[in-house]
């Protein structure tokens, strides 16, 4: 599949939002963007995400706003290509970025509105009790019509504007990489990574993807994407050690090896690299 821009309507140039509800078995769609910004809740499902340069896992109850033209993927775990009967839901609100200029002079409105857009080109993810009380609102919105429906949604965007839970994804340097060919080329590279982090990857057979030698690979990666390709991939890598460390009856010092390492020491290395700390302590935090 290529990577490309998504037209999930035909609402160019229209003051209007767009509702998507997704019910399937897995996210099928490859790395892609939007015109229009979009505005994600998770109903059901978990995997992994990538946003700009930013990879992580995605779970159940998920909010995130990402801005025009932000490229993203999101590839369920291995257990739902696997098993059958499972499914993912997801509600996505697609708006054009001129919105709520279009509808307001207020000064004071369009700046918070310009400010919350220029954010989300680098996707916002929320949390707390502002991710409670915006997935009700969506609910409200996704079940509405009409000056309903857009009252509601002018709640999100009021709250969305002023709230402070929420994390940056993408880097502040991320630059868009949105032509067809630079996409075609890393979402097979993304991919690949995905279906295979949890084994041995050579540099070269991930360079052979974009007909490039490895060192011109590395370059290019780092150019598009402002990150060493060898930090991406341990970012897969120790974000899946994470969501493993969860299950209190996986052994640590076995968890390396399902995540891609072939030994403890290394996996240590970076999983104290990337999250600032051990394993037995990230462990210890997330048991309170």
């Amino acid at each position: 599949m290529k990577a490309s821009l998504i037209m999930d309507a035909d609402i160019v140039g229209k003051k209007k939002i767009f509702i998507k509800r997704f019910s399937k078995p897995y996210f099928s769609h490859p790395l892609h963007f939007h015109q229009f910004c979009e505005l994600v809740w998770i109903e059901k499902g978990h995997g992994k995400v990538i946003i700009g340069d930013y990879v992580g896992d995605f779970s159940e109850g998920e909010l995130i706003l990402a801005g025009a033209g932000l490229p993203h993927l999101w590839r369920c775990d291995d257990v739902y290509y696997k098993k059958k009967g499972l499914l993912t839901r997801a509600i996505c609100i697609y708006f054009p970025t001129g919105l709520i200029e279009s509808l307001t002079d207020d000064e004071n409105i369009q700046a918070a509105d310009r400010d919350l857009l220029n954010r989300a080109q680098r996707g916002l993810r929320f949390f707390g009790e502002t991710r409670t009380t915006v997935i009700q609102l969506i609910k409200k919105v996704s079940g509405s019509n009409g000056l309903e429906q857009m009252a509601n949604f002018l709640q999100i965007m009021d709250i969305l504007q002023k709230t402070h839970d929420y994390h940056s994804l993408a880097g502040v340097i991320y630059k868009h990489a949105n032509s067809p060919f630079d996409l075609d080329r890393f979402n097979e590279v993304y991919q690949f990574l995905l279906n295979n982090f949890t084994h041995d990857i050579m540099l070269e057979e991930v360079a052979r993807i974009c007909n490039l030698t490895p060192p011109a690979f590395c370059r290019y990666f780092k150019a598009k994407t402002q990150k060493n390709f060898s930090r991406f991939l341990n970012e897969i890598r120790i974000g899946h050690a994470c969501k493993l460390l969860q299950d209190e009856k996986v052994s640590i010092k076995n968890l390396c090896y399902e995540c891609g390492y072939n030994n403890p020491v290394n996996f240590f290395k970076f999983f104290k690299l990337i999250t600032g700390m051990t394993p037995g302590d990230y462990r210890k935090a997330l048991q309170g």
